[in-house]
């Protein structure tokens, strides 16, 4: 039958070969001749019934052609189903191609594709290429493994071939057992069964905010709420590991972030390259995106996956229905197909509809997904209670909006969204029967730790959720940062290496662990780390700043400098890199570079986190340098920006910790009052936390005994109602400032040591409080050893130079007392007159050189 003349167009070419016919003819030609018959008889029809059609047959080979790429290869499958039980030893290939087709042959590139890669199957087996596998992938009955790039003779590109899994059963595919059934305890002590699966099928998944530039505004909600909802969907799939940007519900704290400082904070039109990038720093190995269109009262999506390693689209989908709730469990279902979930696992797990885990009411979801915008971007938390409050209302059901508004209420610094949250955390375990495991541990362990104030159990939830998914990376990550917040380092440790040590190719880890050895205080196994994650992560920027922080802390300052600098080479817009080499610049004496240069950095902040960083390095900066008031002008800018993005409860709380710099200007009253007015802006029990305040506001130059201990009583009974381990170290601070009002100056040390133990970043401070001890124990050698051993490798420490002043002072080394207070005044040379340390490096100048007159 000729379709048409002489016809250039696509389609798919399946050749067929009989395996060894040579070799077979050679030795037993009536053999041979049964196997031609055999193929005769049935390939012929069987390409004739799946709508192909056989254009040549040479020898022991035949070539047929189809328009469906599909079609060509589920005949390919009967074909060697039937071959098998015939005891028919053929090999099958397919190719999608360009072909010229006169209606009797067909020849082409596609047809010599087609012909070649024949030999790379094997006996009773079939072989496609990339072309032909990229139509038929999303077909739930057929699988296929990569076998690579292969050499074509003749051709001058190489082709990924994969060869197809199929059962001579009548399935297509093999079923391939993904998981396995565990015994695991929850926290209550009773005995559950689960399927955890395997290491080898996880794949992990980037999902990018969707595009939407539609004039109907109230679709806007779609570009984050319709990835969100896939998220929630495929949850319920244990072999997929999720990064989207969302805080609390999702853990992508670190994709948001990164996503700003790029300057695309909500992910809109963020280019291409930039996803890629993001997705390989985040260790996934697909990322998502899609695009949202409503057309004829219809949503459009078109959802495209990509490899994160090579940045190539693996698959295009566009569907389009009425409801976008059914769309999001097609395009779940759709984007498990594309990461190469295997068919068999799909068909077997259970996938409830995505109205069953939330809501079936469109509107519910809507005000749901407005609220969790106005967190996650506006830091609105009232307007984004309201909404979700809205959302509850409707359907009280409703599980994770429930623990989001339970979320938002505990952090909003509002009594009445408070009380509101105790009940909607109520609400979500109740109904978190809904939920996707993963979620379920997770509301359970932060309503014990946040809610409850019960951090063992909290810890034994997320342990039961590791027994479940053992070689899920989910349940370690989140157990790894519990124990980081309960100062847990140790154990935190013990916990990366285990994912090492089950994930070699999770570098993450190393940074991980590189910050617990940081926040231990050991650098050396900080470095190490640090040193392995830029081994395995040379292109990006923060394998560089992980090395530059710790050479920084180890007072090394030009290692620091040059870290720093390669990693603004990599990021060159990059304002904290920038401020931080200004900063090291400082610590090297360079004064006015490193003004200049942090001003400098003001100019490249893009995102509210890039100017409260900048502002911070400013306020220390002119702290350092003696300029008071400069410095606390620029604190309360770094106020200003962190109420933009930190909870309201944490922004409050950091503007009353720094208020310090007004009592080192005489300003006492004006600390206190703005700490008292501040304190009156949090509601119970964050207003006891305010008592961190008094605290830090007690120092030399104040020493108000009953502001001291109002602080410890506050903290005390705020731990009494929620207990937070590194709340617990700062009621140690309290208690070495009383110890040393009180002159216990053993007791003091002691419990600055022990703060100065967990938290590393404090110490020039707390040696300068050790110093003081010392000093007024008359302890001078002690204070000058350990001031001289800070000022080795950091000699511009002002503070520690003043107090090493004064003990040499009292230990009557006059002329290596002059000798620092030189070098003081040359950093405070510019000082406020009001700064009452400079004052008294001005004093005790004065008495330095003053001649005494002879008896």
């Amino acid at each position: 039958m000729i379709e048409s003349q002489n016809i250039r167009q696509i389609l798919a070419i399946m050749v067929t070969d009989i395996v060894d016919y040579t070799e077979t003819m050679n030795n037993d030609e009536d053999k041979a001749w049964e196997y031609l018959k055999k193929q005769r008889t049935l390939i012929a029809p069987m390409i004739s019934k799946m709508n192909g059609h056989m254009f040549k047959e040479m020898g022991d080979g035949t070539f047929s052609k189809f328009k469906s790429a599909i079609d060509a290869v589920h005949c390919a499958v009967k074909i060697q189903e039937e071959a098998i039980n015939n005891e028919l030893p053929i090999r099958i290939s397919v190719h999608l191609g360009d072909v010229m087709d006169d209606g009797v042959d067909v020849i082409g590139t596609g047809v010599n594709i087609a012909s070649r890669i024949n030999s790379l199957a094997k006996t009773s087996g079939i072989v496609i290429s990339e072309d032909v596998w990229r139509q038929v992938r999303n077909q739930a009955d057929l699988d296929a493994t990569s076998m690579g790039q292969k050499e074509i003779k003749g051709i001058h590109q190489t082709v990924e071939v994969f060869e197809l899994t199929f059962s001579p059963d009548g399935s297509v595919t093999k079923k391939v057992k993904v998981t396995e059934t565990v015994t695991i305890t929850d926290e209550d002590g009773k005995k559950v069964q689960a399927e955890t699966a395997k290491k080898e099928f996880i794949k992990k998944v980037a999902i990018f905010p969707f595009e939407y530039d539609g004039e109907d505004e109230s679709l806007n909600f779609l570009k984050y709420g319709f990835p969100f909802g896939c998220c929630i969907s495929l949850l319920q799939d244990p072999l997929i590991e999720l990064e989207f940007p969302n805080k609390m519900e999702f853990g992508g704290e670190d994709f948001i972030n990164k996503l700003q400082k790029s300057g695309y904070d909500r992910g809109k039109n963020a280019p291409m390259p930039l996803k890629k990038k993001i997705a390989k720093e985040l260790h996934c190995d697909y990322f998502v995106s899609g695009k949202i269109e409503f057309i004829s009262s219809n949503y459009q999506i078109t959802c495209k996956v990509f490899s994160s390693k090579n940045g190539k689209l693996l698959n295009e989908t566009t569907k389009s229905a009425p409801n976008y709730q059914s769309l999001i469990d097609i395009f779940s279902m759709q984007i498990r197909k594309d990461i190469r979930i295997p068919p068999s696992h799909i068909d077997e797990i259970e996938n409830l509809p995505f109205v069953e885990l939330t809501t079936e009411k469109v509107e519910v979801f809507k005000k749901y997904i407005e609220g969790l915008i106005e967190k996650e971007f506006e830091n609105n938390y009232e307007t984004s209670f309201n909404w979700i409050k809205e959302a509850v209302s409707t359907d009280p059901t409703f599980s994770l909006a429930n623990f989001s508004l339970a979320f938002i209420g505990f952090l909003s610094n509002n009594q009445d969204f408070m009380e509101e949250a105790n009940k909607a955390i109520n609400s979500a375990i109740a109904h978190i029967y809904k939920l996707p495991d993963r979620l379920s541990y997770l509301i359970k362990m932060l309503n014990y730790l946040l809610f409850k104030g019960e951090p063992e159990k909290a810890e034994k939830v997320i342990k039961m959720w590791k027994r479940q998914y053992p070689e899920s990376i989910s349940p370690l990550l989140v157990l790894g940062n519990l124990y980081r917040n309960r100062m847990k380092h140790k154990e935190a440790i013990d916990l990366y290496n285990e994912i090492l040590s089950k994930y070699p190719d999770y570098y993450n880890a190393y940074n991980n662990l590189h910050l617990c050895f940081y926040l231990l205080g050991d650098y050396k196994n900080a470095l190490i780390n640090a040193e392995q994650y830029m081994k395995n992560c040379p292109t990006e920027a923060v394998s560089y700043e992980n090395i530059a922080d710790i050479y920084s802390r180890m007072c090394e300052s030009e290692k620091a400098k040059d870290y720093f600098e390669q990693a603004l080479m990599l990021e060159s817009d990059n304002c904290d890199y920038m401020a931080s080499i200004a900063m090291e610049e400082f610590k090297l004496g360079n004064f006015s570079v490193a003004e200049d240069q942090l001003n400098d950095a003001l100019t490249f902040c893009k995102s509210n986190n890039d100017f409260s960083k900048t502002y911070k390095k400013l306020s220390i900066y002119y702290s350092f340098r003696g300029k008071m008031k400069l410095s606390i002008d620029f604190s309360e800018k770094e106020n200003h920006y962190l109420s933009k993005f930190y909870t309201p409860v944490d922004a409050l709380l950091m503007s009353i910790f720094n208020l310090d710099n007004y009592v080192l200007i005489g300003q006492k009253d004006i600390a206190l009052k703005k700490q008292s007015e501040r304190t009156k802006g949090l509601v119970h029990p964050w207003s006891l936390l305010a008592g961190l305040g008094e605290i830090f506001l007690y120092d030399e130059y104040n020493q108000d005994e009953k502001l001291l201990e109002s602080g410890i009583k506050k903290v005390k009974e705020f731990l009494s109602i929620k207990p937070m381990d590194h709340i617990k170290i700062f009621q140690s601070y309290g208690n070495a400032q009383l110890y040393l009002f009180h002159k216990k100056f053993k007791e003091a040390i002691k419990e600055f040591y022990i703060v100065l133990t967990n938290f590393p970043d404090m110490k020039n401070h707390l040696i300068k409080q050790i110093m003081i001890c010392h000093n007024e124990n008359n302890d001078f050698q002690s204070a000058i050893k350990i001031g001289n051993d800070i000022l080795q490798k950091d000699p511009n420490s002002p503070s520690i130079i003043l107090e090493i002043v004064k003990s040499y002072i009292s230990d009557g080394d006059t002329e290596r007392a002059k000798e620092h207070l030189t070098k003081l005044l040359s950093i405070w040379e510019d000082a406020d007159e009001e700064y009452l340390r400079f004052q008294d490096a001005k004093k005790l100048w004065k008495e330095l050189n003053t001649v005494k007159e002879p008896a």
